[in-house]
C-alpha cells in the first residue's frame, strides 16, 4: 500500500472528509487529493501534521505492519524512505516501527536547497543530528546553527526549530527524535 493510500485508509476510518483533513493540517483538499492518488508529495513538516491528525505515526503511514519485537536489524536494502520533492529530502527510516522504542534513528538526505518546510514547528521531545557528510543549516529561534561534515547538535524539539541546506551538495545526517514521530 502506498503512502497515499495509507493516508486515505486512515483519514475514511477516523471519518474524515478531504476537506475536513485538509483544514486540520493546513493544506487544500485538492493538494491532499493529489497526495492520496500519489501524484504529489507532501512536505517532511506536512507528512508529520498529517501523522498527526490522523493520530499514527509517520511510520505507520509509510511501513507494512508487523508485530512488535525486541530487536530490530535493517539492512540498507531493506529501509522504508520517503522522498519529498517539496522539501527536496529524502527520509530513510533506520529501525522499522516494529519494535517499541523510545527513540527514531533517521538517515536525512537533503538536497541543496531542501529544508524541512517554510515555517517552524515545534513539539514534545528532544533530537540530536550528526552531519555524515555536506552542510546543514538548523534553525533554533531566532539562531543559524551551521553544521559541517562530523558536527553534532542537541536540542529540546519544543524550541521552534526548521532546517534548510544553503550548501551546493548534498548534506546527509542522522537524526535521532525521542520520543519517536516517525
Amino acid at each position: 500500500m502506498s503512502l497515499g493510500e495509507r493516508i486515505k485508509k486512515n483519514r475514511n476510518e477516523k471519518g474524515l472528509s478531504l476537506r475536513d483533513l485538509a483544514s486540520k493540517v493546513d493544506l487544500s483538499a485538492s493538494f491532499l487529493s493529489q497526495i492520496e492518488q500519489g501524484k504529489a508529495s507532501p512536505s517532511i513538516e506536512n507528512l508529520k501534521k498529517i501523522a498527526n491528525c490522523l493520530d499514527v505515526r509517520v511510520s505507520y503511514l509509510i511501513e507494512d505492519d508487523e508485530v512488535k519485537k525486541n530487536t530490530d536489524v535493517m539492512r540498507k536494502n531493506e529501509r522504508h524512505a520517503i522522498e519529498s520533492i517539496d522539501s527536496n529530502t529524502k527520509i530513510s527510516l533506520l529501525t522499522s516501527s516494529n519494535i517499541e522504542k523510545n527513540m527514531e534513528p533517521i538517515l536525512y538526505e537533503i538536497a541543496p536547497g531542501g529544508e524541512s518546510g517554510r515555517d517552524y514547528y515545534t513539539h514534545p521531545g528532544e533530537e540530536f543530528i550528526f552531519i555524515l557528510e555536506g552542510t546543514l543549516d538548523v534553525h533554533i529561534n531566532d539562531v543559524v546553527h551551521t553544521l559541517e561534515e562530523g558536527d553534532s547538535l542537541y536540542f529540546k524539539s519544543t524550541q521552534k526549530h526548521r532546517f534548510k541546506n544553503n550548501g551546493d551538495k548534498l548534506a546527509r545526517a542522522v537524526w535521532v527524535v525521542t520520543p519517536p514521530t516517525f
